[in-house]
């Protein structure tokens, strides 16, 4: 737990996806301690009728397959609303009872100018009530990072048994780290310390000095020009509608549908879920524009980044409203799952009749993501599939799928093209949303995207990249080989 929280492991983060995603990298290391207490969250969460600013903490559609992320993702919204205050008492609890366990894994300084380079024992920690009940309420969430950094050597010996300022990572005051940071102390590990306060706070506090106000508001707004997918001819639920009356059709293909521009498939292959199954449908969201004194940027726009790790739904703004600039569907889980059943089940065991691999795999990834995998996978007309040895399993498929992968990179050479480059931006895309008006041609999404455009072929290399992330959740990162299957 400490090892993530070094602040030079944090200082590459630029938007609040990538600090919501370290912190459920972080919690689900822990989560095997605190199943019982977080365990089906969503329902817990749905229950209390806590509703504000959940909009914003929808979840990317490669994420929803793995139950532990679903928890763990419903705790991290539910970290930033207790801070902010704004959860009712039962759910409080909750964050207070995970605390409880994971302050047994944290490191803290006793604070004190002549002293910072102790750590507290567990015990003196518990019996300051000033930290330990600041802990209790705000641990992991933006309010606590603004207050508190971790420091220490980014290299840990693992095998070093010796506990101290030296060896492990402890949490600082930030205003003591400020003032102690250009200070030269005779004592090796203070001046260590100091080193690294001077090194990581000009760039760790900006990440965490916007303050989140649980009363703000926010203008809505749709700009003619703005959104890719407000269409219906590139939105999920036209191509599910073409797919169900053309089920037996062997000459539909991805191009009659989609068109060559791999952005309609990168925003139809990464949806926007989230859970609440009273809702029964889908609403409207897209990215929040952000007016500085210099210039007009975009929060949770691809290629675009705030520099904030904090919720930009909560920002306390120097008007009176954020702004919100409406682009894209976000689907219930539920609601989403009904409908590619109900196409499925309307095919009555009839395999799909397109053999086009674009459109098999746009399938093939709906199944996987929403449990319906082991069910209708014999319907789809995949012919790697068809040689697996247990048609349904979802290891052995994610060993074919890494070979397909791997066999693809050795025969495009010709640019630069990555596995790990599309899989970055498959997660900006699942995170983000798609805007026209105003993209960074100079960034590294866009140049890849041309790239993308310049050969047809990719269209299915960036679905088998993310079938890839999917079953990577699906199977919690187990890396399997065919002796190894049964």
């Amino acid at each position: 737990l400490m090892f993530g929280c070094n602040a030079g492991a944090m200082l590459g983060m630029s938007s609040f996806c990538e600090f919501n995603s370290w912190r459920k990298n972080q919690l689900l290391s822990f989560y095997d301690k605190v199943v019982r207490v977080v365990n089906d969250l969503a329902y817990k969460t749905c229950q209390a009728k806590l509703t504000k600013y959940r909009d914003y903490y929808f979840m990317p559609q490669f994420e929803v397959g793995q139950q532990e992320l679903i928890d763990v993702h419903f705790y991290t919204y539910l970290i930033d609303m207790v801070s902010m205050g704004k959860a009712p008492n039962a759910l409080t609890q909750i964050v207070h009872n995970v605390n409880s366990v994971l302050v047994q894994f944290i490191h803290f300084s006793t604070q004190h100018r002549n002293n910072y380079d102790k750590i507290m024992s567990l015990d003196q920690f518990m019996s300051a009530k000033k930290y330990k009940n600041f802990f209790a309420e705000n641990f992991l969430s933006a309010e606590w990072f603004s207050n508190y950094i971790g420091l220490g050597f980014s290299e840990i010996n693992p095998k070093e048994k010796d506990i101290n300022s030296l060896t492990q990572t402890v949490f600082y005051d930030i205003d003591l780290m400020r003032s102690q940071a250009h200070r030269q102390e005779f004592a090796f590990e203070k001046e260590c310390i100091n080193q690294m306060a001077r090194s990581n706070l000009r760039r760790f506090t900006p990440m965490f000095d916007d303050r989140q106000n649980a009363s703000q508001k926010y203008d809505v707004a749709i700009k003619i020009g703005h959104g890719y997918t407000y269409s219906k001819y590139n939105t999920l639920m036209h191509f599910l509608n073409v797919v169900e009356c053309y089920w037996q059709n062997p000459d539909v293909n991805n191009i009659q549908i989609l068109g060559k521009d791999i952005r309609t498939l990168l925003v139809l292959s990464c949806q926007k879920i989230f859970f609440e199954p009273s809702h029964h449908g889908y609403y409207y969201y897209g990215p929040f524009l952000c007016r500085g004194s210099f210039r007009t940027e975009f929060d949770l726009a691809v290629a675009s980044a705030s520099g904030s790790a904090s919720a930009t739904v909560s920002h306390s703004s120097r008007n009176s409203h954020n702004n919100l600039v409406l682009t894209d569907r976000v689907y219930e889980y539920s609601y989403l799952k009904g409908i590619v059943e109900r196409i499925f089940r309307g095919a009555n065991g009839i395999r799909f009749k397109s053999d086009n691999a674009v459109l098999n795999l746009i399938l093939l990834s709906l199944l996987l993501d929403f449990g319906l995998f082991d069910q209708y996978a014999k319907l789809l007309n995949i012919p790697f599939m068809k040689d697996l040895q247990h048609e349904a399993d979802t290891r052995e498929l994610q060993v074919e799928v890494a070979n397909l992968i791997y066999n693809f990179d050795r025969k495009h050479t010709e640019d630069s093209v990555t596995r790990s480059k599309v899989e970055e931006l498959i997660y900006e895309v699942s995170y983000k949303f798609f805007v026209n008006k105003n993209f960074p041609i100079n960034s590294s999404q866009f140049r890849l995207i041309q790239m993308l455009n310049g050969d047809s072929d990719y269209q299915e290399y960036v679905l088998l990249c993310k079938i890839y992330m999917s079953l990577c959740q699906i199977n919690k990162s187990i890396e399997v080989d065919y002796y190894k299957i049964r």
